[in-house]
């Protein structure tokens, strides 16, 4: 896990959108898609709960949120 990865972690909680996240921090949509996946995979959890064309927080991920 890196700053990076917390950065857009944020940004997708935030907007509940891998497109409008990607806009946000400045990167391609794939790309933030790719690392929030790795990030679900060091922590060993699902952070998102993926619903058609929107992503929420999955209890897991509203704990981590709130750090």
């Amino acid at each position: 896990m890196d700053l990076t990865q917390l950065e857009m972690f944020n940004a997708v909680a935030s907007t509940g959108s891998i497109t409008q996240a990607a806009q946000k921090v400045h990167r391609v949509p794939s790309n933030l898609t790719t690392r929030i996946r790795q990030l679900e995979a060091d922590l060993g959890v699902e952070l998102f709960i993926r619903e058609n064309q929107r992503l929420r927080l999955s209890p897991a991920g509203h704990s981590f949120f709130a750090l």
